[in-house]
């Protein structure tokens, strides 16, 4: 099971720690950052807090599925260290990660190291852990349990052409990149038809967040359904609005005689069936704006109204006479 962790944030906005499963993008399991709380609150307090998120993420990753072996994690430069490699190793989890050459423990000799184009060099430590750094338009340096030193023949186009020409890249260059865009493809999803609104609320930002989450961890098992079933799955644009429906359901008819605001387009053709509509007093004796008269936008243009159309759902306050005459036979009644 191979699961890139990352981080996703705008500017201004929350920073959330995630763990998805990169070849689905199904995010697993996420950390809200608080500031001070969340790093209290991480395990490890001994190690450096780019490893104690990753080891949280991992933990709670185990803890939802404890009986699943063999994971693989891809971070990116901000995370990898020979330490999270150590403590992976441990629990049975291989690591594999672009890598910054002034870390702890990395060897000296890749913080010297000048590089041709085409040209790395690679060493194993004690630990079994690979260290590789690579030059191509510019020096990468990565880190590894798992992969090994070899290279491997890719297509790629070259740079300014429409030409393919062959490149050897090494084959922690080739696995790193196949598997590390979990995350960012997770984070486009939830940005396609995202429907938050600014907020100084920050608890409303992330409930909304979380809710996207659902709704893009829903779609994905979808798909994954459809595949076993061999059927072809709906666009995501479709899946949104196929579960809003199913989410709303009848609610909006059983609920209409307390809501407030606009007429919709099912008020329009109840108001207008042409069919016999009743006009009784309030039953709790309350007053109601009349809909057709009371303008609230103009100062001393609010009109109550004591009586209720009984017949219409939405039990509109009117005036009886004109009023009730226009809202029931007129499509634009507002006086």
């Amino acid at each position: 099971m191979v699961l890139p962790s990352g981080v996703i944030c705008v500017k201004w906005g929350i920073r959330i720690y995630v763990l998805a499963d990169s070849a689905s993008s199904y995010i697993c399991t996420f950390i809200p950052y608080h500031g001070k709380i969340t790093t209290d609150s991480l395990i490890k307090p001994d190690l450096p807090f780019t490893s104690r998120i990753v080891l949280l993420l991992y933990n709670n990753l185990k803890e939802l599925w404890p009986d699943i072996r063999g994971h693989h994690l891809f971070t990116d430069r901000f995370y990898t260290s020979p330490t999270l490699a150590k403590e992976l190793a441990a629990l049975g989890c291989h690591l594999t990660g672009t890598l910054l050459s002034n870390r702890k423990d990395v060897p000296k000799i890749f913080k010297k190291a000048k590089l041709k184009k085409g040209e790395k060099i690679a060493f194993r430590s004690e630990d079994d852990i690979l260290f590789l750094s690579w030059r191509d338009e510019c020096v990468v340096s990565l880190l590894s349990t798992w992969s090994t030193s070899s290279s491997e023949a890719v297509s790629r186009k070259a740079k300014g052409t429409c030409q393919i020409q062959e490149v050897e890249k090494p084959s922690v260059v080739v696995h790193y990149t196949k598997n590390m865009g979990a995350v960012d493809t997770a984070d486009q999803y939830t940005s396609s038809y995202c429907f938050l609104r600014k907020t100084l609320k920050w608890w409303r930002k992330l409930f909304f967040w979380g809710m996207e989450v659902s709704i893009i961890n829903g779609y994905i098992l979808y798909q994954e359904n459809c595949k076993i079933q061999n059927k072809k799955p709906i666009s995501h644009l479709r899946f949104r609005r196929q579960l809003l429906m199913e989410l709303v359901g009848n609610f909006r008819q059983g609920t209409s005689a307390t809501k407030r605001g606009r007429t919709s387009d099912s008020d329009k053709e109840q108001r207008l069936n042409g069919k016999l509509h009743i006009i009784v007093p309030h039953p709790e004796g309350k007053h109601k704006d009349c809909l057709v008269s009371s303008k609230r936008n103009v100062p001393g243009g609010r009109r109550e109204a004591i009586y209720i159309c009984e017949t219409c759902d939405r039990n509109p306050g009117l005036h009886v006479g004109n009023c009730f005459k226009r809202y029931h036979t007129l499509k634009d009644f507002k006086e």
